[in-house]
């Protein structure tokens, strides 16, 4: 590994809770190296050897794959023989560091501004093209089959759980930026793997953490939504302190805490000082409690692992064939998600006091509300998997379970990504709009994969309809058609201004300093409001009296122009680019693509293609084809 590929390895752990008085966030640097456990036979010997590493100076992140717990209570050979292939990885990782800085919340806003440009405002970022593995019918038959496994007695409650997948845009840093906007909690954490991997981790919920000789587990049972009429959501929140439910699935896991903590605690030390708590959440309140226990006296890392690992809250009870279930139930392995992120510290010094000092302190999240970012196939892409699940008992109704985990996936899906969906459309009071369809077609499909609401084409239609009415008439109007995220609709209007020329002119984006574009952007395969350099291309191809900026790929591929589309003719055949080159889908691209008489095609284009055409046309719905030649 070279000295760059180290140094852009870390580690945030973050607490919005923390403050200058107590700068509980910390942040790792100076990356060492990385120890992996991979089998139970394996952990006290790791464990000895991380523990040998923090005495001479490093500090230790760990990150426990849930599938590791299966190695934990099922032993290496008993479940490497049933189900390897299908789990995947089952590992605990020890990334060590040289440097580990305690931060407060301001401290860490700080560093997230730098790491993603310096802007106070988060850049673009988001999820596309979201993907879940189980569909609802996939769904239902699971909860038929818990609640079968249930009746028989097989287990109290099972934690049902689904992976999403999808690709990444923008920076890890901004969406973790966004994603902590929407959810501030104690147990964030931004981690820059090996190989450019990436955790991104907003868990509200708190697995196990050690300070002196003290245990303290969190765990989380019970949802409900919140609402943004106040009355309403005080109602939610008595709804779900006092529903006997959700009271009932908290006390199964906090028995499970208990028993699987009086393994590692001095006799009667283990207490709940805290049943039933009800905590906000940006789209949830959530039910918690509290227990406390006394660590054993001589009790190493290895060995709570081995009482705790995986927290019952995201298995079930009775743990162990629970996590059975769980194994013939669900068709994805978990990975990190369910498993446990959070950081080790080296144990004191000296054993002076009652309890010893085979275990430093440490503090474990549960690994939920947490997103694993790998690379893509295509350079510089990434694509993300995170975990969203409910816990079934035998009353639990599918439809609802199904629901309470779209709800909890809101979290990601509901992230705002910085940026809206538009349409801009040639409108008159006598035509309306002209190729509406086309035009709501796009906007519909960009909002299915981008994640936006978009509620009723019909509305929408009629909203146009009013609008073109009031339409000056006779006289062609610009009109744009705005989506936000969350739903939102705005039209506005302008006269359009007829072109001065039937030709118009265009620059050769390289030749004016222009950047290129990458072609497996995402987000160049939709209309949206992040187009920056396209927005610049087409003003100073303005200033020069041009029309438009043409630009290239990475590859030197011709891809479109600021807010055209590109056709060239050669050996008298007319060529665009495909969509593969980075091409948003323009709607005078399609018209003139179904054109027989044009008999127009894809290909890849190259600036020499350019410079050799017989003939250029520039398109797009406002100005329909336009002849062009290149300027400047």
């Amino acid at each position: 590994m070279t000295a760059a590929e180290r140094s852009a390895i870390f580690a945030l752990l973050d607490d919005c809770d923390a403050t200058a008085a107590r700068r509980s966030s910390r942040l790792y640097t100076d990356f060492v190296h990385e120890r992996v456990c991979v089998g139970a036979a394996q952990l006290e010997l790791m464990c000895e050897t991380v523990v040998a590493d923090a005495r001479r100076g490093l500090h230790a992140v760990v990150l426990a794959d849930y599938e590791f717990g299966r190695h934990l209570l099922d032993g290496d050979q008993a479940h490497r023989a049933s189900n390897e292939t299908q789990r995947g990885d089952a590992t605990l990782r020890f990334l060590l560091f040289e440097r580990c800085e305690k931060l407060s919340r301001d401290d860490v806003d700080t560093w997230l501004v730098e790491r993603d440009g310096g802007a106070a405002e988060p850049s673009v970022a988001g999820t596309a093209n979201v993907c879940a593995s189980v569909d609802p019918t996939q769904f239902n038959e699971a909860i038929d089959a818990i609640h079968a496994a249930l009746r028989a007695g097989d287990s109290y409650q099972v934690n049902y759980t689904y992976r999403l997948g999808f690709d990444v845009f923008g920076s890890p840093a901004a969406l973790y930026r966004r994603l902590r906007a929407r959810q501030p909690v104690p147990y964030g954490a931004l981690i820059a793997l090996p190989g450019d991997e990436w955790v991104l981790s907003c868990s509200p919920e708190l697995f196990i953490e050690k300070e002196g000789a003290m245990l303290r587990a969190r765990p989380m049972k019970g949802t409900a939504p919140r609402s943004a009429d106040p009355v309403a959501d005080r109602h939610a929140a008595e709804f779900l302190a006092n529903d006997p439910k959700n009271r009932a699935e908290n006390v199964m896991i906090v028995d499970l805490l208990r028993n699987d903590l009086s393994r590692v605690a001095q006799t009667g030390s283990v207490k709940v000082p805290a049943l039933f708590s009800v905590e906000p959440y940006a789209s949830v309140w959530q039910m918690t409690s509290t227990v406390h226990s006394t660590l054993r006296a001589g009790t190493s890392f290895a060995a709570i692992m081995r009482a705790l690992f995986p927290c019952g809250s995201i298995t079930g009870a009775p743990k162990h064939r629970t996590m059975q279930l769980i194994d013939e139930l669900e068709s994805t392995p978990r990975g990190l998600y369910a498993g446990a992120i959070g950081w080790l510290d080296v144990p004191a010094s000296t054993a002076s006091t009652a309890n010893d000092t085979t275990c430093g302190d440490f503090c474990l999240s549960v690994a939920i509300r947490t997103l694993t970012l790998s690379p893509a196939a295509q350079p510089g892409v990434l694509r993300g998997t995170m975990g969203v699940g409910a816990g079934i008992v035998l009353d639990s109704v599918a439809a609802d379970e199904y629901a309470e985990c779209q709800l909890k996936a809101s979290f990601l899906t509901g992230a705002e990504p910085g940026f809206e969906l538009f349409e801009t459309m040639y409108a008159t009071q006598e035509e309306g709009v002209r190729h509406l369809s086309r035009h709501l077609a796009r906007l519909s499909a960009s909002a299915a994969a981008l994640g936006f609401r978009l509620d009723d084409e019909n509305e929408i239609r009629a909203q146009i309809t009013e609008k073109c009415a009031a339409l000056p008439a006779h006289i062609p109007h610009r009109m744009r058609l705005a989506l936000s995220k969350n739903g939102a609709v705005q039209l506005t209007a302008a006269v359009l201004t007829p072109l001065a020329d039937s030709t118009v002119g265009v620059l050769l984006g390289p030749d004016h300093a222009f950047p290129v574009m990458h072609a497996d952007d995402p987000l160049l395969r939709h209309k949206t409001t992040h187009r920056a350099e396209y927005d610049r291309g087409w003003r100073e191809a303005e200033a020069r009296g041009a029309f438009d900026t043409l630009f290239f790929n990475e590859r030197g591929e011709l891809t479109e122009g600021g807010r055209s589309n590109v056709f060239v003719k050669l050996a008298g055949r007319w060529w665009t680019p495909p969509l593969e080159s980075g091409v948003l889908p323009g709607i005078m691209r399609g018209v003139l693509l179904e054109d027989i008489d044009l008999h127009a095609a894809e290909r890849v284009l190259t600036r020499i293609d350019v410079r050799n055409a017989e003939a250029l046309l520039v398109c797009n719905a406002l100005r329909g084809a336009v002849q062009a030649r290149v300027v400047g």
